[in-house]
């Protein structure tokens, strides 16, 4: 009988290690971040979780040099959002396109890639309520941003929907940024360039063993106002700032 309860148990407990291994939480996410609207623009982006603690880090080539980038976490958590379309070539581009002028502007881009959830500037507050705040996001053409601070257990618990988009390209390739013609989506008395996404990356979590894992629903309605609503504070502080540099090639 004895034998039998000490097999039993150790059944039980080898039963029990796969269910304990698929239970472990994910702490790295990375976002291989893609060009939009053709910008060339190209990097890497991951988020270290400690409970609620996000450590972050952005690197990346061919943004423009000298005008602020504004760079978030985006989406619904555990919203079923995506990055694209994000380029005239890409599939479906037309249908989010809605003024059919070939640029995907922030309005038209929320709806897919969702609102923000993290700021990521260089010092301060990090909450939507700095979405565009000019004067705290990198001015490099070769981000090299890294920063810790906390997000909400929501967005912790979901950051394997989330992405990270950057924003601010040269759409004409003139060498410069406000110069494009088209009034931003968000006031019209800034220039599209100043706003529209440069690039994108959906966050992919790696378990132990680096196996990775995603989450799935769907997104909630509404949230495309609140983030519009919360990328339009600080835009008049764009119009002001006025570096007009070469974009970096690296």
């Amino acid at each position: 009988m004895r034998k039998t309860l000490t097999t039993l148990a150790a059944t039980g407990a080898m039963l029990a290690l796969p269910i304990a291994a698929s239970a472990q939480t994910p702490t790295t996410f990375t976002a291989n971040l893609t060009q939009a609207n053709e910008s060339g623009a190209s990097g890497t982006a991951t988020v270290t979780l400690d409970g609620t603690t996000a450590t972050v880090r952005v690197d990346g080539n061919n943004f423009f040099d000298g005008f602020p980038h504004a760079m978030h976490i985006h989406g619904e958590p555990g919203g079923d959002n995506v990055c694209g379309p994000l380029n005239p070539s890409d599939s479906g581009f037309d249908a989010a396109d809605e003024d059919g002028d070939g640029i995907l502007s922030v309005a038209e881009g929320v709806p897919a890639y969702g609102g923000i959830q993290a700021s990521l500037t260089t010092e301060g507050d990090t909450s939507p309520d700095s979405g565009l705040a000019v004067e705290r996001f990198p001015t490099s053409g070769t981000l090299d941003y890294e920063r810790t601070f906390e997000v909400s257990q929501d967005v912790a618990d979901n950051m394997s929907s989330l992405h990270v988009v950057v924003h601010a390209t040269d759409l004409n390739d003139s060498g410069e940024i406000g110069d494009q013609g088209t009034p931003s989506s968000l006031d019209p008395d800034l220039d599209i360039e100043a706003t529209a996404p440069a690039a994108c990356g959906q966050l992919v979590a790696s378990a132990a063993g680096g196996v990775a894992t995603g989450a799935g629903g769907t997104t909630e309605s509404g949230s495309t106002t609140g983030a519009i609503a919360a990328g339009a504070l600080g835009l008049a502080a764009l119009g002001a700032f006025g570096a007009r540099r070469r974009k970096v090639v690296a």
